[in-house]
């Protein structure tokens, strides 16, 4: 929750034995704090993402997040193979618009500032924090670790959309990338598959790829870039970089994954049956607010498995 005006959102807060005594009531939802940050103005970003897996999915269902903060861990060279990217890939291919960024979460002496940031392009307005919060929101950002992170689709930068005909089209993509670390690949993603790549073997503080692809389905197309070496830090931190997506509409065509819906109702109804069978309740009037979170957000899902004939 970063900004706002007026009072912070409390409590801080909800339950576990990680953040609070153990056996406390579950007091809030993360759904309640994303709205009272909202009405303050403020920019709500799914930090840790996709931690906590319960919850988090019915916020993302019912358009509570502007964002999501990915730390990418060293899961071997030049690979994404690993659950913050591929589930934030699976929220994408069910057509949720999410921003990337990315954060420090300097715990530590040994976890430099700025180890891991967001870079978000504000064109000509004046640089401050509501003009900030407003590009995020627009969703031309890149994360990082190091790599400065550059791509365009057709002309359109992260954030904006691209309209094709039925039959989709060609269209040209660009990512340019620079480090002060050699970085060895760079890639373009279009629905979680590469689509177009260049590397280095040896290794570069600055490479470019151009490229003209066919674009056969709606969905998401975005830049990133990843090095050999590392990890940094002692969190196990990757060298890399990977910028929010340009967004690819089609007439007659809804982005859409039965597998990923799937996965999100599983999540919400998981995470209900927590909150009714094993969490330790609130009062009456708190425990149903808490509980309509997830109602709302399995009917939004069922709703719209429905819409495309999948029984479930």
């Amino acid at each position: 929750m970063l900004g706002g005006h007026g009072a912070p959102v409390y409590p801080m807060s909800a339950s576990g034995p990680g953040e609070s005594y153990i056996g406390d009531p579950v007091w809030s939802t993360l759904a309640d704090w994303a709205d009272a940050c909202r009405e303050r103005e403020g920019l709500v970003v799914a930090v840790h993402f996709p931690y906590p897996t319960a919850e988090l999915a019915a916020d993302i269902a019912l358009g509570k997040i502007d964002a999501v903060e990915i730390r990418p861990q060293y899961s071997g060279p030049l690979q994404f193979n690993e659950l913050s990217f591929l589930d934030w890939y699976r929220y994408l291919n069910c057509g949720y618009r999410l921003p990337v960024v990315g954060g420090t979460d300097k715990m530590f002496a040994w976890m430099p500032v700025g180890c891991e940031r967001t870079y978000a392009y504000l064109g000509k307005e004046e640089f401050n924090f509501p003009n900030w919060a407003k590009a995020v929101r627009k969703g031309n950002t890149f994360m990082t670790s190091g790599p400065l992170l550059l791509f365009h689709a057709d002309g359109h930068v992260p954030g904006e959309e691209i309209v094709l005909g039925a039959g989709g089209g060609t269209m040209e993509v660009s990512l340019e990338a620079q480090s002060f670390v050699p970085f060895h690949r760079l890639e373009v993603v279009m629905n979680g598959r590469v689509i177009a790549a260049r590397e280095d073997q040896e290794g570069a503080l600055q490479m470019t790829l151009r490229e003209k692809v066919h674009v056969g389905e709606a969905g998401w197309i975005a830049g990133r870039c990843a090095s050999r070496f590392g990890p940094t830090t002692k969190w196990q931190l990757r060298i890399c970089a990977h910028t929010s997506p340009v967004y690819v509409r089609m007439r007659g065509q809804e982005v859409f994954s039965t597998s990923g819906l799937a996965y999100m109702l599983t999540l919400v109804e998981g995470a209900q049956t927590w909150v009714e069978q094993l969490a330790t309740r609130p009062d009456q009037e708190r425990f149903e607010r808490v509980r309509k979170t997830l109602i709302d957000a399995r009917d939004v899902l069922h709703r719209r498995m429905h819409q495309h004939g999948i029984s479930h």
